[in-house]
């Protein structure tokens, strides 16, 4: 059989730059099959207040903007959404009733999170199927479910969250978007034993486990591919002697399921600071970290033959 070259990348966290990058990746470097490994969504809404006379306001890292052409406002527009966020243009008045009603503002949040999915989906149906790359796309622990729904109204991209996907003739992918208890309690988090079901459920629908692929969006514990700064009570980075402490903080059930299963292949986002890979009996594990908030698109590039890894490697751009 001719190699299969998967393109994985995960935590875009909103990114248009980092989306755009992604797609264009997969073109370049001629991928069969492109996956999204999760937590595709923004973190917030940046509004843009109209002062009048054309005249528009808005902060970014804590850093003002003042656009006074539709030049400059289109520009900042595109700044905040290169780096994961969501331009809002108000009125004054309604940036005051929008701060005061909560739901209100969870419905707009929603309702930007759901185009900016369909904004990416299109531009992949575009570019990428006409090549005939097929590509996965999943939700993070960090994503609503409000984006489910769009995501299963494309008839190109596929969501491999919980389902098993044949990639080519001998791969099979078992995705898995939901991850262990984070301190933020994010919409897919859960304990360890009701996310050690839903893998076992998973990982016995597979004909061929030796072959497959895991796309788990939560790393295996203690891999090295789940570094992360420890948090005290409030949440904030402990340190030691001016040096930031770190520890595992991946899925201790996730790893248990590599072991018991050793498929092929294992391919994890979430942490972003701990890109690597790793062996866990014969698999491979993988996790390209992210740098979104840089605009900075970071992959992981598989090669595979028949019943083996052929070669990796993570770029970024």
């Amino acid at each position: 059989m001719a190699l299969t070259r998967i393109l994985f990348a995960s935590d875009f966290h909103g990114s248009n730059a980092c989306f755009r990058k992604f797609v264009s990746a997969g073109l370049t470097y001629q991928a069969n099959v492109m996956i999204v490994g999760g937590d595709v969504t923004g973190k917030g809404i940046i509004p843009i207040i109209h002062h009048g006379k054309g005249v528009y306001e808005g902060y970014l890292f804590g850093a003002k903007n003042v656009c006074e052409t539709a030049e400059e406002l289109n520009k900042f527009k595109e700044q905040i959404s290169n780096v994961g966020f969501y331009p809002l243009v108000l009125e004054p008045d309604e940036a005051r009733e929008l701060e005061a009603d909560h739901s209100k503002m969870d419905e707009v949040f929603g309702k930007l999170m759901n185009e900016r999915v369909i904004e990416w989906l299109e531009l992949a149906e575009k570019y990428l199927k006409p090549k005939g790359i097929k590509m996965f796309f999943m939700p993070g622990n960090d994503d609503s479910y409000v984006i489910d729904e769009v995501i299963g109204q494309s008839e190109y991209v596929i969501n491999p969250d919980e389902r098993i996907c044949w990639i080519d003739d001998y791969h099979e992918v078992a995705g898995l978007g939901s991850n262990n208890m984070t301190p933020w309690k994010c919409p897919r988090d859960m304990a360890e034993e009701e996310l050690d079901t839903r893998i076992e459920n998973l990982a016995a629908r597979l004909e061929k486990p030796e072959n497959a692929i895991f796309a788990f969006h939560c790393p295996p514990y203690d891999s090295l591919l789940d570094t992360a700064p420890d948090l005290d009570k409030d949440l904030r980075i402990k340190t030691a002697g001016g040096q930031v402490l770190m520890k595992p903080v991946g899925s201790t059930a996730v790893r248990n399921a590599i072991k018991k299963w050793q498929p092929l292949l294992s391919l994890h986002g979430h942490i972003h600071e701990a890109a690597g890979h790793t062996r866990i009996g014969k698999t491979l594990a993988i996790n390209p970290g992210s740098e979104y908030a840089e605009g900075i698109m970071k992959a992981a590039l598989v090669n595979l033959d028949r019943d083996k890894v052929k070669g990796h490697m993570i770029i970024s751009g």
